[in-house]
């Protein structure tokens, strides 16, 4: 997958999230870790974690991962996915997004408002899929080789894949 291009998404996400949601301070500060997954399932793929609360995670903060994977039908199939030749990686091509986060203590609260700004960016205005993994309240969400982290947070699940709603490219952006 295209390193470059992708880490420029999120980079730009940053930007789009805080007028979205009017957070104060420094975009730019609200990046905790971008970078490709080393290990585990994902590796290789790229990832963020962003989080507009504080750099150290507690319960309740406006904290997500975000990780792209090539886009491709939906098996994966490697043959739809462009490689470069000479080093086997993918290149740039379209992304889809998956997006981890802690399930908010209600729906209404601010960290559940920030969820879907993010959500809001990535298909709204990227119009990208956008898979969602809510894990268990009052557990940082982890994904492998993440951050350092070293296996994914217990109870992520999918909440489902929300699609963009207006003609956009089928795999994502």
């Amino acid at each position: 997958m295209s390193s470059n291009r992708v880490q420029k998404y999120f980079e730009g996400a940053l930007e789009q999230i805080k007028r979205l949601g009017g957070y104060t301070g420094q975009a730019r500060d609200a990046m905790i870790w971008q970078g490709r997954v080393a290990s585990g399932p994902n590796a290789g793929k790229d990832a963020c974690v962003i989080d507009f609360t504080s750099a150290t995670w507690a319960d309740g903060n406006k904290r997500v991962i975000l990780l792209a994977e090539p886009a491709s039908d939906l098996n994966g199939t490697a043959a739809m996915k462009t490689q470069s030749h000479a080093s086997g990686n993918f290149i740039d091509g379209s992304v889809r997004f998956k997006m981890y986060c802690e399930t908010p203590e209600a729906f209404t609260d601010a960290q559940a408002a920030f969820f879907r700004h993010v959500e809001h960016h990535l298909r709204g205005q990227l119009s990208a899929p956008v898979e969602i993994f809510y894990g268990t309240n009052d557990v940082e969400p982890k994904l492998n080789g993440v951050n350092g982290a070293v296996a994914d947070s217990a109870g992520l699940t999918s909440a489902g894949v929300d699609q963009p709603a207006l003609w956009a490219s089928p795999g994502g952006v």
